[in-house]
């Protein structure tokens, strides 16, 4: 995954946590292309995109773009396996992209493309 600071204020600092003086920032889009592998590969969840604040003392670098229970995750934005997408609060909501098959919860079909083994596919925006 890729880390990038970003200052309070900033352009890229969106999120829940601003005050009504900040509306477009509680409100946005953030677009992005990105590529899956073949579904068969994929074993746990993929965090496609996350928000967290940093304690510098307290937080390994290396593990923010890993799944986890991370205190300090303000949002996700996740693949799992099944090919649905979860947006995550830090406060415990989560909307999910899942449709379920006729009836049965237990059944969901993903929104997500997964790559081919001819090495195609697998682009997602």
């Amino acid at each position: 995954g890729v880390a990038v600071e970003v200052l309070r204020g900033t352009s890229l600092d969106v999120g829940m946590l601003h005050a009504s003086h900040n509306k477009s920032r509680q409100k946005c889009t953030i677009e992005f292309w990105y590529r899956l592998p073949e579904q068969e590969y994929v074993e746990d969840e993929i965090i496609l995109a996350r928000r967290s604040l940093l304690d510098e003392e307290q937080t390994d670098e290396s593990t923010l773009c890993l799944p986890d229970e991370n205190l300090n995750t303000l949002w996700e934005l996740a693949v799992l396996p099944n090919g649905s997408l979860e947006l995550r609060s830090g406060a415990g909501s989560v909307v999910s992209s899942a449709v379920s098959n006729h009836g049965n919860d237990d059944e969901c079909d993903g929104l997500v493309i997964w790559g081919r083994d001819d090495g195609r596919g697998g682009w997602n925006h």
